[in-house]
């Protein structure tokens, strides 16, 4: 099971196991309220307006800027990738930063492209690896790597490879989409129940 698979796995059983949808107002201004009943944990607040997603809530903030109305039909069709590209806004770092990945990462590139067997390609690979070990978010492993870069023979396109090795997205940016997708499915199933009250 990959990474986003057993995040949404653990998402959904953990955090979001007895949580129920409410909504209020109309389409083009819309509060959905996502929580379990009784607790505030992992309680999220959606507010659909206009383009825009404004999430708030026991798991932080953030902002989304679609490019359509932010109606429920809209965006029960977005996969995670597409709404996870409308970020505008985020109370944390965007991404998360895994060594272990990282490490990975490096290893597989320096073998497909022989670095190697560049002049000073074990130094680099040293500097690297070095930056990887030193560094617990994206922003330290890039502010790292500059020292491999300055220090050897590295070009821009390599240090644009490597600069992105280790990324993983947070959890939070998981759940918020996640959630939302949950109790957008969890509205509509209960749509025909509630009109046939109101009739």
């Amino acid at each position: 099971m990959g990474y986003i698979e057993k995040a949404i796995e653990e998402i959904k059983n953990d955090w979001f196991a007895d949580h129920v949808a409410e909504i209020k107002g109309e389409e083009g201004l819309q509060v959905i309220q996502w929580g379990k009943p009784g607790t505030n944990m992992y309680r999220t607040k959606y507010v659909l307006s206009g383009a825009n997603v404004f999430i708030s809530g026991d798991i932080g903030e953030s902002v989304y800027r679609l490019t359509c109305l932010a109606t429920l039909e809209n965006i029960k069709g977005f996969n995670l990738s597409y709404f996870t590209g409308k970020l505008v806004a985020f109370c944390g770092e965007r991404w998360n930063f895994d060594s272990n990945k990282a490490k990975k990462e490096l290893k597989e590139y320096w073998e497909e492209y022989e670095m190697n067997d560049q002049e000073d390609g074990k130094e680099m690979y040293r500097k690297i690896m070095s930056a990887i070990n030193e560094s617990s978010s994206m922003n330290e492993y890039q502010y790292w790597l500059h020292d491999a870069y300055h220090s050897t023979s590295m070009d821009s396109d390599t240090i644009s490879d490597v600069s992105d090795f280790g990324k993983r997205l947070p959890y939070r940016l998981i759940g918020y989409w996640l959630g939302l997708q949950m109790a957008i499915e969890q509205l509509e199933k209960n749509k025909p129940a509630a009109e046939a009250v109101t009739l």
